[in-house]
């Protein structure tokens, strides 16, 4: 019985191509050319005459005659027909990898801030940070207050003589006298370490605000890298000695790195080791100097003018240019703020 799988592929007896133009061109014996037979679109036949396709198989392709220049082959190739369940592109049976819908983008979580930080949305969030807890923010910055000037009176001893003898000028120009030297320097610096580690609940109230808008008064008391806070009170009492020993050059040079190091405290704050938090901060701070440096601005001007109130506007001010700079650090660090 004969082949018939891919169609049938007869041979003449002297083994030539059945459509080669040879063939339509000279009989076998080389005798006089003949006409081409017709094209029989059921496909080649055996000696016998039957199809070649005798079982209807749908998926055979009959040989096609060498398409002559300019002629299109006939009939038109079709694709074969698609089975139900089948995937565009693979045979019938073929299985095919299972089909995925696009990701979607990730939304911010829980309704997190992810616009780009500005010192104008900075301003306005801390405003309105400070407003939804503005009762517990007063209170905390009012007994901070009171404490620090607590820790100034006890670590300035020559300022509480002024001030208990404000009536007696001789008295007043001895406790000047007595401020100016050096122990009385070193120790005003060490009142000024304490002022910053009582500050710095103040700091650890605003990052939790941009986590959650609220604040509560147990916030104020997560210090987490008490260790590294330690350590930025020293750089801070150092930095407030150099001030006080060196006349204006050790004041700028108290500016100078005040300014660098604004970032620090927030993200000791969140766990950063002591050196990395310095790093890190003075990296933010030069790569963000322009908002820095406003926000720096905003904050002296701001300071200045709450003389006129005899200091109480710092119990506004300060809540708020504090919340200003949890913003920023949070989203210099690509955190979110919860807004």
């Amino acid at each position: 019985m004969s082949n018939t799988d891919g169609g049938w592929n007869p041979q003449d007896p002297y083994s030539q191509d059945p459509y080669s133009r040879d063939r339509y061109s000279r009989d076998p014996y080389g005798q006089q050319p003949r006409q081409p037979e017709p094209f029989d679109p059921y496909g080649p036949r055996d000696p016998y005459g039957r199809p070649a396709n005798p079982y209807g198989r749908p998926d055979y392709q009959p040989r096609q005659p060498p398409a002559q220049p300019g002629q299109q082959a006939w009939p038109p190739e079709q694709p074969p027909a698609q089975q139900p369940g089948q995937q565009p592109g693979r045979a019938p049976g073929q299985q095919g990898l299972p089909q995925y819908s696009a990701v979607p983008d990730p939304e911010p979580a829980h309704g997190l801030v992810e616009e780009p930080p500005t010192v104008g949305r900075a301003w306005r969030w801390a405003w309105s940070a400070f407003g939804a807890s503005w009762g517990t923010w007063v209170l905390m910055s009012v007994l901070l207050g009171v404490a620090q000037g607590a820790v100034v009176l006890v670590f300035s001893p020559s300022a509480l003589d002024g001030i208990l003898n404000a009536t007696d000028p001789a008295a007043v120009d001895a406790a000047q006298a007595a401020g100016r030297t050096i122990t009385a320097k070193g120790l005003a610096a060490a009142g000024t370490a304490v002022c910053f580690l009582l500050q710095a609940l103040l700091y650890a109230g605003a990052l939790a605000a941009t986590r959650n808008r609220r604040v509560r008064f147990r916030d104020f008391f997560l210090l987490r890298g008490f260790g590294g806070l330690l350590g930025y009170a020293v750089i801070t009492g150092a930095l407030g000695f150099v001030s006080t020993a060196v006349p204006m050059v050790g004041w700028l040079v108290q500016v100078v790195f005040t300014l660098l190091l604004l970032p620090v405290p927030f993200l000791l704050l969140t766990g950063a080791g002591f050196g990395r938090a310095l790093g890190g901060g003075i990296g933010l701070v030069l790569a963000h100097l322009p908002a820095t440096l406003g926000v720096y601005a905003i904050f002296a001007g701001l300071g200045v003018a709450s003389i006129v109130t005899c200091g109480l506007g710092l119990v506004v001010v300060a809540p708020a240019m504090l919340l200003v700079g949890a913003y920023l650090v949070q989203r210099w660090t690509g955190e979110g703020v919860h807004p």
